[in-house]
C-alpha cells in the first residue's frame, strides 16, 4: 500500500470521526448521513459492510442493537496461553463438530483489585456432550478436571487447587467469538455468568462489583448482547442484571435511556 493511500485513509477516518459525536451515542442513520454528505449512496448491504469495517478497525463500537459510539473504550482481548491452545487442539481433534467455547477465570484479573491466585480453565459444551468431553480431558489432566461442579465441590475439592479445569453445560446461543482460531466466551457472557452462577459467585466473592464496575466503565461492552443472553438464563434475569448495572452509576443517562428504548 502506498503512502498516498495510507494518508487518504487516515484523512477519511478523521473526517468521519469529526462528523460523529464524541461523547454521545448515534444510530446508523447518522453514519448514512455522513456518507451521503460525501456524495456516496449506500445500499443496506454496503452500509452493513461499512459498519463492520469501522468496528473491526476499532473506530466505532456497538453499545446496543443499532446503537454505536466512537471507541473510547478498551477492547476485551484475553491472552490465549499455551495451555488453552493445547486443550483446544485436543477438543478439535476428538470432537471436530462440537459446539463449545473456552474461557479462563484469570482473564478477569485486570478487572479486579485483588488478583485471583486460582486459575480455572472453563470449557463449555453443548448439552449431551459433557460426559464425552469430560472423559477425554480427564485422560490428560486426571487430578484437576471437574464436570459441572457445585459450590460444595468447590469448597471440598477445588478451592485448594491453583489450577483446575471445569467442563460445564453451555447455555444455548451463548455469546462467543473466534480469536486465533479458538472459540472463546465474549466478555458479555462471562459477566452474566459470574453474576448468576453460584459457583462463580463463590469464586469471585467480593470482587464481583469491582469486575462489573471496571468492565462497564472502561471496556467496550455490548449491553444488547449482555441483556439478551441474561434473558436466556431465565425469567427476570435480564431485568435483575440491568438494575444491578445501573445501580453502579457508571453509565450516563443518555446511554441508559437509548438502551431501554
Amino acid at each position: 500500500m502506498s503512502l498516498v493511500t495510507i494518508s487518504d485513509s487516515k484523512l477519511k477516518t478523521k473526517k468521519l470521526t469529526s462528523f460523529l459525536p464524541v461523547n454521545d451515542l448515534f444510530t446508523k442513520d447518522l453514519i448514512v448521513s455522513y456518507y451521503t454528505s460525501t456524495g456516496e449512496s449506500l445500499s443496506p448491504e454496503a452500509l452493513r459492510v461499512k459498519i463492520a469495517r469501522l468496528k473491526s478497525k476499532g473506530i466505532i463500537i456497538s453499545v446496543s442493537r443499532g446503537l454505536y459510539r466512537l471507541n473510547d473504550k478498551k477492547q476485551f482481548e484475553p491472552q490465549l496461553n499455551p495451555s488453552i491452545i493445547r486443550i483446544d487442539g485436543k477438543i478439535k481433534k476428538s470432537f471436530p463438530f462440537l459446539n463449545y467455547m473456552i474461557w479462563k477465570t484469570d482473564w478477569l484479573n485486570n478487572f479486579s483489585r485483588l488478583q485471583l491466585y486460582r486459575t480455572i480453565t472453563v470449557i463449555e459444551v453443548e448439552a449431551g456432550s459433557e460426559d464425552a468431553v469430560f472423559g477425554m480431558v480427564k485422560e490428560s489432566y486426571p487430578s484437576k478436571t471437574y464436570l459441572n461442579p457445585t459450590e460444595n465441590d468447590w469448597r471440598n475439592y477445588m478451592s485448594d487447587r491453583t489450577d483446575s479445569i471445569v467442563i460445564k453445560t453451555m447455555v444455548s446461543e451463548s455469546p462467543k467469538e473466534v480469536r486465533h482460531h479458538i472459540r472463546i466466551a465474549r466478555l458479555e457472557k462471562i459477566l452474566v455468568d459470574i453474576y448468576f452462577d453460584r459457583l462463580w459467585q463463590i469464586v469471585f466473592k467480593s470482587e464481583l462489583i469491582n469486575i462489573f464496575h471496571t468492565a462497564c466503565s472502561e471496556y467496550a461492552v455490548n449491553f444488547s448482547t449482555l441483556l439478551s443472553y441474561a434473558a436466556r438464563r431465565g425469567r427476570g434475569k435480564r431485568e435483575e442484571i440491568w438494575e444491578f448495572i445501573k445501580s453502579m452509576e457508571v453509565l450516563d443517562i443518555t446511554t441508559i435511556k437509548m438502551i431501554e428504548n
